[in-house]
């Protein structure tokens, strides 16, 4: 039977990089789409989750400085200018 290491958790991230000092940086994307965003959420949530409370204090800041939030509407904006149907 193998015993966890935590690297399954890594693994899993799709959207964040561990770094050498344990926290996670945001990938960087050019394009994120509602999903995306809702994903990249859910995936900061579980990370936030399994942090001690002095480590999650410092990912927060990290996270603060991209919100996919921002980055989903942007790209919706783009595509509405686009569109072949108007609204």
């Amino acid at each position: 039977m193998k015993k966890s290491t935590g690297t399954s958790q890594r693994n899993a991230m799709r959207y964040h990089l561990l770094g050498n000092d344990g926290l996670y940086t945001p990938i960087p994307f050019l394009f994120v789409t509602d999903r995306m965003s809702q994903e990249i959420i859910a995936e900061r949530q579980q990370i936030l989750a399994a942090l001690s409370a002095n480590q999650r204090e410092r990912q927060l800041k990290l996270f603060e400085r991209y919100d996919p939030q921002h980055s989903s509407a942007a790209f919706n904006a783009m595509l509405h200018l686009f569109s072949p149907t108007k609204k």
